[in-house]
């Protein structure tokens, strides 16, 4: 850790026991100037500010006194027998009486340098001041797109029309390695937070791209996400106190436009949120629904620090699709510790919705929806405003209930209060592939690369779009892409394998399927993947094997019907297929949805029993 100055300048040890300005902010505030200004006094004019590296992360502080020094040394001398009108009274600093010139241009000053006499410079009086801050008022009147008088910033948009900002990790400055995850979870928050803000004219990247952005230069991040605005910022935690600096940088210029610290208390954790995601909205000029954060505070109470921190663990496994039941666990106990915590249990049912379905089935869907759907209700019933729980509503609806009305308002009701949420976006793109409905369902994923352009699984969902509309190249195109980024995300293999099978390239197909069989641990979906595509090959001894696999994976954990009859449809087994699909159906499995448009049951479509499976689950 270094404590050291701006630039090559060197400034004295400084004053014992006084307070610091620990932010360009509250520098800015106490010198009542912009943070341009002062950021442009510290580069050129040598303003004391301080710096303090930690890794690859900067923050800034200064002394009062040195900074009403630095402004005595750099004000004009009176002239002979003139009274210094500006000199300070009653103790009061100088920075808070007279206003520093502007620093000269530098062809300006080699110019000034080059004349034998230079005019002496004018001294600036009261009534200087009053001139220009009417000149300036009147400016800002007449011209629309002044820079804002308090802002000191004109809103950059993308070529969308739209603003779009990304939330950089924020980094942990406790000192403790295992509080990683709370300033990880802090991060994931405030993109959820900020994401509520204007969803109309604000896009907010999501967890997934915000953590590989923080790899690259700020001065990349404009081109390669579109963005104008970065939010760095970092957290330090002792104890239950929480200090969150964070800072508001324009990408074209990195010109740091806005910072500010917030100190709090964790049981006040989520109000603090607010109130950073309230100061970014003035910044940017988009629209503050006040309301709304009005009625979320009130709902977002006093948190047992305890439970925070629980909910930021599940939070974590949720976001990174980690151990399902480890997140499961932890916001339980978040739960447990805070009754009245509906983040958690938003988060909770969640993480119940997605494992009772394909492919992270884990649990029967029999007994993981009827619990997603009761901890979505009760997270509701606490906090109205949670468009998350109401996209869990919409995903068992449709899912699990098969009301595709019922679904369609839930899925309303969560775009309406959270349009950036990227797992809404995915769970409607998903409902309508089953749906058949293909310009909607690429409509709704095109909305989550928006947001989560290097996502692996939203990459994925192109694929299986492709797939499932039967455009077999574009999906081996799109998968294969996805696999030169992320060569162990084991779900695109699907996708890729289910292409070249369509296609009746078996032993490409084979390969896909072997590899992910190898990164997954032989997942149940894979296996029946590959025993399917055995048999289509020919090689039905193999296909028989794969059976025998997964009847003795059975044993140990939860296998779904579907998948036995995916192997004997490829055998050519129609009636045991349909009695395995039958068994599916009361187990309430999801993916059956999908036959109504997966060429994988092409071969079942003339049977009247599937025909009648078709009807059972409301599809055409």
């Amino acid at each position: 850790m270094a404590d050291f100055p701006a630039g090559e300048r060197s400034i004295p040890d400084p004053p014992t026991d006084e307070p610091r300005l620990e932010s360009w902010g509250e520098i800015a505030a106490y010198l009542r100037r912009e943070i341009r200004t002062v950021q442009r006094w510290e580069r050129y004019q040598g303003l004391p500010v301080r710096r303090l590296q930690i890794g690859k992360l900067g923050t800034v502080y200064a002394y009062r006194s040195e900074l009403d020094k630095w402004f005595r040394e750099r004000q004009p001398k009176p002239e002979n027998g003139e009274e210094d009108a500006d000199k300070p009274t009653n103790g009061e600093s100088a920075a808070h009486v007279t206003v520093l010139a502007e620093a000269e241009p530098e062809e300006s000053k080699s110019a000034s340098s080059r004349s034998e006499a230079p005019p002496p410079r004018p001294r600036v009086t009261r009534l200087h001041i009053t001139i220009t801050i009417l000149t300036l008022l009147v400016v800002a009147v007449a011209t629309p797109t002044v820079l804002f008088l308090r802002g000191g910033h004109s809103t950059v948009r993308s070529a969308s029309g739209k603003i779009r900002l990304v939330v950089l990790p924020f980094a942990n400055l406790s000192g403790d390695s295992q509080q990683d995850y709370f300033s990880a979870g802090l991060t994931d928050e405030m993109i959820t937070q900020l994401g509520r803000l204007d969803p109309e004219r604000l896009g907010v990247i999501a967890a997934e791209t915000s953590k590989v952005s923080a790899r690259k230069p700020i001065s990349e991040l404009g081109h390669a996400l579109d963005v104008q605005y970065a939010l760095e910022g970092s957290v330090r935690r002792g104890g239950n106190e929480v200090r969150i600096n964070v800072q508001l940088i324009q990408v074209s210029d990195q010109t740091h436009i806005w910072a500010n610290s917030y100190n709090g208390d964790v049981r006040d954790i989520l109000h603090v949120q607010n109130e950073v995601a309230a100061d970014v909205a003035r910044q940017i000029r988009v629209a503050l629904p006040v309301a709304a954060l009005s009625e979320r505070a009130n709902a977002s109470h006093e948190v047992k620090p305890d439970a925070y921190e629980a909910y930021l663990r599940g939070r974590l496994y949720w976001t990174n699709r980690g151990d399902l039941h480890k997140g499961i666990a932890a916001y339980q106990q978040a739960i447990d510790i805070d009754p009245n915590f509906a983040l958690a249990y938003a988060g909770l049912a969640r993480s119940y919705a997605l494992l009772g379905q394909v492919p992270y089935d884990d649990m029967p869907p029999f007994e993981a929806k009827p619990k997603a759907r009761e901890a979505a209700e009760h997270a509701l019933k606490l906090d109205p405003q949670l468009g998350e729980a109401y996209s869990v509503l919409a995903n068992v609806s449709f899912s699990y209930d098969w009301d595709f009305d019922g679904a369609e308002r839930e899925f309303q009701r969560a775009s309406a209060l959270n349009p950036n949420d990227t797992t809404a976006h995915l769970w409607y793109s998903h409902y309508n592939m089953m749906r058949n409905r293909i310009p909607l369902a690429l409509q709704e994923n095109s909305r989550t690369l928006d947001l989560d352009p290097v996502s692996p699984l939203f990459n994925t969902v192109r694929a299986e779009i492709y797939y499932n509309s039967r455009q077999y190249d574009s999906a081996i195109s799109q998968a294969s892409h996805t696999i030169e980024q992320y060569p162990t995300y084991w779900l695109t293999y699907i996708w890729l394998g289910s292409a070249y099978r369509e296609k009746k390239m078996y032993a490409e197909a084979l390969q896909q399927f072997s590899e992910a069989r190898k990164l997954s641990s032989d997942h149940p979906a894979i296996l029946a993947l590959y025993g399917h595509t055995l048999a289509l090959a020919g090689d039905r001894a193999g296909a028989r094997k794969t059976l025998a696999d997964l009847r003795l994976l059975a044993q140990s954990r939860y296998v779904s019907s579907l998948y036995f009859a995916a192997v004997y449809t490829g055998l050519g087994e129609k009636s045991t297929a349909l009695d395995w699909l039958d068994k599916a159906y009361k187990e309430r499995n999801d993916r059956l949805l999908y036959l109504n448009v997966d060429p994988i049951a092409d071969s079942l479509r003339a049977e009247p029993r599937f025909q009648n499976l078709m009807k059972r689950l409301h599809l055409p």
